[in-house]
């Protein structure tokens, strides 16, 4: 291991090792310890989240939430990029049937405008969750163009004041109503992941405005308490302290951006003793987590190997 291991607390890599699933440890093998050398990618059908994932998926490639929420399209929507990306952490593409049947139900909910709808509703566009998609498609390895390039132009169209974005309709009636730092973070990781680096420019200016958002506030009713940025998880869901230090990072910010200096030393601060770091819906419930230590560890390294 690198130096860069030193402003750790304790390096767990080797009980990650030790104790982890199949699947995270090839990631932590591949990510934290190699960095991606002799680590192709390929479902891990052995591990026990893909073949309880596998066993779950519906003949239309879906996923559904549990009880009453289970025909509520909209759940099965969230449930479904929940699966692709905890499958895409387990190795699966497009060359995965599984993960391919999953990407087939995702684009029927592609607009003829380029968004991805159907978590706020058939006429309520949504850049957030487009973004995420954006994000499975480029990490999934897939290759159609003009599926990606639409939703790209439209993402672009819809800015908001600052160079980021809200959600049209439900929440930003006007381009020149502000950004909201939830949305844009979440809408930059399909911009981050896109092998083309299609709008860079574009990225690099709302990544920006990202970094001079981090421990404030956001400009909407969604998630505005600054407590949000500590509510961590994975795989990266909202936008929080650790899911914006990756994207930006990956948008190529470093830690010479003071914000991200702030946030990447409050991570720090949140490992625990024994090298995890914690997630839970709420402070009282937080226990350690594999995932999320693997993902804290992959960003930390990236910003300070």
């Amino acid at each position: 291991m690198s130096d860069w291991t030193s402003v750790l607390k304790a390096n767990p890599s080797s009980s990650l090792l030790e104790s982890a699933s199949i699947g995270l440890k090839n990631r932590m093998l591949r990510d934290v310890i190699c960095s991606g050398d002799g680590y192709p990618e390929e479902p891990v059908v052995e591990d026990s989240v893909y073949k309880s994932i596998s066993r779950r998926q519906k003949p239309d490639g879906s996923w559904r939430e549990a009880g009453s929420k289970k025909n509520d399209e909209m759940w099965t929507f969230i449930a479904t990029l929940k699966s692709l990306y905890l499958l895409l952490d387990l190795g699966s593409n497009m060359d995965d049937e599984i993960f391919e049947l999953g990407v087939k139900y995702l684009l029927a909910f592609q607009s003829k405008d380029g968004d991805f709808r159907g978590v706020y509703g058939h006429d309520i566009p949504a850049p957030d969750y487009t973004g995420m998609a954006l994000d499975i498609l480029f990490r999934g390895n897939f290759d159609n163009d003009s599926v990606v390039e639409k939703s790209f132009d439209w993402l672009i169209s819809v800015r908001r004041k600052g160079e980021g974005w809200a959600i049209p309709a439900l929440r930003s009636k006007s381009k020149n109503d502000p950004s909201s730092h939830n949305v844009t973070g979440m809408v930059l990781r399909g911009f981050a992941s896109d092998p083309k680096k299609r709008y860079k420019e574009e990225a690099e200016k709302a990544g920006r405005l990202l970094a001079n958002c981090i421990f404030k506030p956001d400009k909407y009713p969604d998630r505005r308490g600054v407590e949000y940025w500590g509510k961590l998880a994975y795989p990266f869901w909202f936008t929080d302290a650790l899911s914006t230090l990756d994207v930006l990072s990956r948008l190529g910010f470093d830690l010479s951006v003071d914000e991200m200096k702030r946030a990447y030393n409050w991570i720090l601060k949140q490992q625990s003793e024994s090298g995890y770091w914690k997630s839970g819906p709420t402070r009282r419930e937080e226990k350690p987590d594999p995932w999320l230590t693997y993902a804290a560890l992959r960003t930390i390294k990236s910003l300070t190997d």
